[in-house]
């Protein structure tokens, strides 16, 4: 399922990373583009105060999804060396290639077919178990005889 940003979340998360980025080594932060750390100061949420404790690990401080994408997409550009993004690729690939498959054999057409054609042959195993007797004109005037006597 794809997330929807707003221009808030995106505000909030500049926010969050312009603090997480004062933890990052100086030669690390060097190899972001100045105009990029501009543009998160110029957009973050000014009104929004996050504090990163460095006393927790990165797994547990509260952060936002939004925050964690933009992290990673900012050690793939350029903290990840080749070989790594060269991994990052094969698993994204692998990832969408999976989830295409899924959502294919989800979808097949003759699968949507083959679940409606069972639904029919249950329908029709439960009319099946109702027999139905038609009854000639002379059989039903008989039956009616016959209860007649039983109540006399």
């Amino acid at each position: 399922m794809i997330d929807i940003y707003t221009k808030e979340d995106y505000a909030k998360s500049y926010t969050e990373l312009i603090e997480i980025l004062k933890y990052i080594s100086k030669s690390d932060l060097n190899k972001i583009p100045k105009d990029k750390i501009k543009n998160y100061i110029k957009n973050k949420d000014n009104d929004y105060i996050y504090i990163y404790d460095s006393k927790k690990n990165f797994e547990n401080q509260n952060i936002s999804k939004l925050t964690k994408i933009l992290i990673a997409n900012l050690y793939i550009e350029y903290w990840a060396d080749e070989e790594e993004k060269a991994q990052i690729k094969i698993n994204d690939r692998k990832e969408i290639y999976d989830i295409d498959n899924k959502n294919a054999e989800k979808y097949r057409t003759d699968n949507i077919f083959e679940k409606k054609k069972k639904r029919n042959e249950e329908n029709v195993e439960e009319t099946s178990l109702t027999i139905i007797k038609k009854k000639n004109f002379i059989q039903k005037i008989i039956e009616k005889i016959k209860k007649k006597l039983k109540l006399t």
